[in-house]
């Protein structure tokens, strides 16, 4: 874990009490506070669940100030892909990845982790109370792999959304879902079949 990380997670614990100090994995569960809200796009979920994010910290960030930060690009690790009005489920009006979300949330007085991984990569970040963006394929992994014009490869997942993860016990992972403003629960075996079709993507996000 880099000092980086573990200065952002004392930060994260200081924020919600220490109350997660000494629980176990299963009390993580209930031991930190996000909010709901709905996103205002049919394609705007990675922006929303920023919002539900910042919101944890009392920031509350609305999602039309992360989108003009974040900008567009056919390559969603740059920017946002097609239209964010467009039609959910398809590859051309498509959304956006953890790198480019990352690099915007400095200017709110945010920063953010991008992840890939295993379980164990989420339920670390969690078990600090820190709320952590998660890109799930719903629809399984139907993806493909395109380059843009300079060369970069990237995988394109028809069915994603993007939920905020902020708990989680022997059962399953507890989320916080813009699509519908409310929150939801996976269990583990459901949760990871979506979440290893987008390659097990994340973002973890604190103040600072």
């Amino acid at each position: 874990m880099t000092r980086r990380l573990v200065a952002a997670l004392t930060i994260a614990l200081a924020v919600f009490g220490g109350s997660l100090v000494g629980q176990t994995r299963s009390a993580a569960a209930e031991g930190m506070w996000v909010p709901t809200y709905v996103q205002q796009r049919n394609l705007s979920c990675e922006f929303a669940a920023l919002t539900i994010a910042t919101g944890a910290y009392g920031g509350w960030v609305d999602e039309w100030s992360f989108e003009a930060s974040v900008g567009y690009d056919s390559n969603p690790h740059i920017g946002f892909r097609g239209d964010i009005n467009g039609w959910w489920g398809n590859t051309w009006d498509y959304g956006v990845y953890p790198e480019a979300l990352a690099r915007a949330l400095p200017d709110f007085g945010f920063s953010g982790e991008v992840l890939y991984g295993g379980s164990g990569t989420l339920t670390d970040r969690l078990d600090f109370g820190v709320p952590t963006l998660v890109w799930l394929g719903l629809w399984g992994d139907t993806g493909w792999y395109e380059t843009d014009e300079f060369g970069a490869t990237y995988k394109l997942v028809p069915g994603y959304h993007v939920m905020v993860a902020y708990g989680y016990d022997a059962d399953g992972v507890y989320l916080s879902d813009p699509a519908n403003g409310s929150y939801t629960f996976y269990d583990w075996g459901t949760f990871l079949w979506m979440w290893y079709a987008m390659d097990g993507m994340g973002l973890a996000v604190w103040p600072g």
